[in-house]
Parts: C-alpha cells; structure tokens; sequence
C-alpha cells in the first residue's frame, strides 16, 4: 500500500521551502552578489587608477562599515512606522482571527453554546500542543496564567 501524504503536509512543506530559500539562502547570495557589483562598478571604473589602489578586502571592510549600520537604522524605522500598516493589512485577510475575535464577542454577550465552547477550547488546544506550549493549556473552567514577557526595550 502506497503511503498517502496530505495535501496539508506539502504545503506546509512548500512554504519551509519559500522561506528557507528566500529569507535565508537567497539574501546571502544577493547579497554577496550585490557586494561584487557594487565593487567592480563603483571602484574598477574610477579613472585615473583610482580603482587600482582599493582591493576587494579593502571595499567589503569599508561597505560593511557604511551599509549594515544604514540597513539596521533603516529596519528599525520600518519596524517602528510600518509594521503596523502591514499587520492591519494581514489582519484583514485573517479569517482565524475573525472567527475567534466573533467568538469572544459572541461569548461576552452569553451567545455561545456549549458545543461551540468546545469545538473553540479543543482547537485552540490542538495549536498549543502542536507548538510546544502544552504548559498553557486550561483545565476545564480554570484558566492557566500567562507566561511572564520579557519587555523589549530598544532606546539601549
């Protein structure tokens, strides 16, 4: 008998694969490769022999000083005034959170039953025991504490 894979495992396996590939291995390649560019057509092109007297060395040390401190400043601005302009487009298109966030409205105004309550505590439980998070699990009609966050602060 052949095993059957589910079309749920392919796809979750696809998406691995996307950002493996685009976040990791793709950006260090790009990457290396926009340093390779960027040196033989901003220096080997100087006149004069100008571009002689720099060697690639040279260049990486003096890019990686000028361009990683831009990109960092760049992202922190980004994850300041972008993210959520992003997240609220996500949101939108997010029907998970539309269908919880419609069951805790739901659940405010006393209009859920018991069968949905149900169906609601083991899906959510399903996800904390598929990802590790089992410790946050309920018991019953008790609810278990919130594990303590560490708070960011970025102005060190």
């Amino acid at each position: 008998m052949k095993p059957k894979i589910s079309k749920g495992f392919v796809r979750r396996r696809w998406l691995d694969f996307r950002n493996g590939h685009s976040i990791y291995l793709a950006f260090v390649l790009t990457f290396i490769n926009f340093i390779l560019i960027s040196y033989n057509f901003l220096i080997k092109q100087l006149p004069f022999g100008i571009g002689d007297s720099m060697t690639l060395p040279s260049f990486i040390l003096l890019f990686v000083l000028i361009y990683i401190p831009t990109a960092i400043t760049l992202g922190v601005w980004h994850r300041k005034h972008q993210y959520s302009v992003e997240n609220e487009a996500l949101l939108r298109q997010n029907w998970m959170w539309a269908w919880i966030s419609q069951y805790q409205i739901r659940l405010i105004k006393g209009k859920t039953n018991p069968k949905e309550d149900e169906y609601i505590i083991n899906y959510l439980n399903d996800i904390l025991i598929r990802t590790n998070k089992s410790e946050l699990l309920g018991d019953n009609d008790k609810t278990s504490p919130l594990p303590k966050e560490e708070k960011l602060d970025d102005k060190k």
